[in-house]
């Protein structure tokens, strides 16, 4: 084949696949998302003040938000964190510990091309429940989380990464690291 023949497909080549993403625009949709991810969840340990304990599980985040502008969201989040587990105690049995919330977030974006970098703050519905032995024990109530992220922009889709920490009483502070994805619906304009 002629050199100035394979150079010029090549070309067009390079031409028709880098077209669509140079005709993306690189500013943030806006409008409602949906999205979910797989998490890492890490339940204080100190909290239960027991040795050879399984704090960390494998879990699941929902998301669903409304972006207004590219600086600012608002977004809830249903969070399972699974379960921390420790052999048979002292007290006659072994220890399980489980924990699911409902949150809500208002969250700050710093915008450039293709990524966002935001942080978030706000409170969750956190039901935790366990047994250590024959003690049963349960936590429902309302407190304070926040958390902090990238995301990657390719249109409406966007690939996310991020920690999330939210208080409780009687599990201790739950950590959270996720890798997701969120789809913003398009509004037509």
């Amino acid at each position: 084949m002629n050199h100035p023949i394979a150079a010029t497909l090549a070309g067009l080549a390079l031409a028709a696949f880098a077209t669509p993403v140079s005709a993306q625009s690189t500013d943030a949709p806006r409008g409602f998302y949906v999205g979910g991810s797989v998490t890492q969840s890490r339940f204080d340990d100190e909290a239960f003040d027991v040795e050879a304990i399984d704090d960390e599980d494998d879990s699941w985040k929902a998301i669903v938000g409304v972006r207004f502008d590219e600086r600012f969201s608002v977004e809830a989040n249903y969070v399972d964190f699974g379960e921390a587990t420790a052999p048979s105690l002292r007290t006659g049995g072994a220890l399980r510990a489980e924990a699911k919330a409902f949150s809500l977030f208002a969250v700050g974006y710093v915008p450039v091309p293709y990524v966002d970098f935001f942080a978030k703050l706000g409170v969750a519905r956190i039901d935790a429940e366990g047994r250590a032995g024959a003690v049963l024990f349960e936590d429902d109530a309302t407190e304070f989380a926040y958390g902090a992220g990238v995301q990657w922009r390719l249109r409406n889709f966007a690939l996310r990464a991020e920690y999330e920490k939210f208080d409780t009483d009687v599990v201790g502070d739950l950590d959270l690291i996720s890798v997701g994805f969120t789809y913003t619906f398009p509004t037509g304009r």
